[in-house]
């Protein structure tokens, strides 16, 4: 598996409507979605059934299928017992439910090692662009306004676009003539085929 420090994109994720016009200007490319869990028969399976499991919160599976030594954050605490801690996946009003759906029905790529990274965002990403100053829209005709607020007027709408970010805080300050950006962090699983078996070896939470 690649290392995590890889996966630790803090201003990767999902792009909320309210976006200053600065950043409009600062369009660097675009990062279609892509998903390459057909290439391989066996974690095409595996993800569905996995799916399936999160539908009906189903924990007993969902612990059948975590690594003994899974990555939970990028603080160290690593393992089962941790994973158990942190996410209670025995209650059904868990975020495990929601958040592992949310980062799979993404999609995802293969890494060279052939692990499977869900969203794609976390391996798809160019390389040669910082990701702290820069964010990719995940959605199709996302409305850019002009004012930090559901009111301001639309300006523009993006699509999977690549955009550098203005730098700051996630609000307007008086006298500050730009308005910036809030970013949510998407959530990123990492999976592995270990004897012959997928497993879940990382579940990082967005930040």
């Amino acid at each position: 598996m690649r290392s995590l420090s890889k996966y630790k994109l803090p201003l990767l994720g999902l792009m909320m409507v309210l976006i200053s016009t600065p950043i409009v200007n600062a369009q660097v490319g675009k990062l279609y979605p892509v998903d390459e869990a057909a290439k391989d028969p066996t974690f095409f399976t595996f993800r569905a059934r996995l799916l399936k499991a999160i539908q009906k919160k189903d924990a007993s599976f969902l612990l059948s299928i975590v690594d003994p030594k899974i990555a939970n954050n990028f603080g160290g605490d690593d393992g089962l017992l941790q994973f158990k801690r942190i996410w209670h996946p025995e209650r059904p009003t868990s975020p495990v439910w929601t958040e592992l759906l949310a980062a799979l029905v993404l999609g995802g790529k293969f890494d060279k090692d052939q692990s499977f990274a869900a969203p794609y965002l976390f391996n798809s990403f160019p390389e040669a662009l910082d990701a702290f100053e820069h964010s990719a829209i995940i959605e199709d005709g996302v409305r850019v306004r002009r004012e930090p607020n559901t009111r301001g007027t639309v300006i523009r709408n993006l699509s999977f676009d690549i955009v550098k970010l203005g730098g700051g805080e996630n609000r307007r300050n008086p006298g500050e003539k730009r308005e910036w950006v809030l970013v949510e962090l998407a959530d990123r699983a990492i999976f592995e085929k270990k004897n012959g078996k997928w497993t879940m070896t990382a579940f990082i939470a967005g930040d």
